[in-house]
């Protein structure tokens, strides 16, 4: 439970200074944000392999909660259903990739060849 806590020691001039004050005044606060965060090199092959790794796993993980279904294993059949949305979301988005990816690769190839 929240519970509001009022401090009646103070004034209502210095709680209107102290809501002024800028919320990062520690230094450590100010370093941490004022880095500037290199950009981490992602290697597009990776991602895409890594992507169709996860789907996989998705399809796996929703194949094996259909099976427990089908042997009575499954106590919740929310817990199936949710498996089996979650990978075929996961698979009709990389086929969206795949789609774009090929569409960009044809129009490429036109403009040079």
């Amino acid at each position: 439970m929240n519970r509001l806590i009022l401090d009646l020691s103070k004034s209502n001039s210095e709680i209107e200074a102290e809501r002024a004050k800028p919320v990062l005044q520690a230094p450590a606060a100010r370093r941490i944000f004022s880095r500037t965060p290199e950009a981490p090199e992602v290697n597009f092959e990776d991602m895409l392999a890594a992507s169709i790794r996860q789907v996989n796993s998705l399809q796996l993980e929703a194949d094996d909660k259909i099976r427990k279904l089908a042997t009575g294993d499954v106590e919740d059949i929310s817990e199936v259903a949710l498996a089996s949305s979650r990978a075929d979301v996961a698979l009709r988005l990389l086929m969206e990739v795949r789609n774009k990816f090929l569409d960009a690769y044809q129009s490429l190839s036109r403009i040079t060849g």
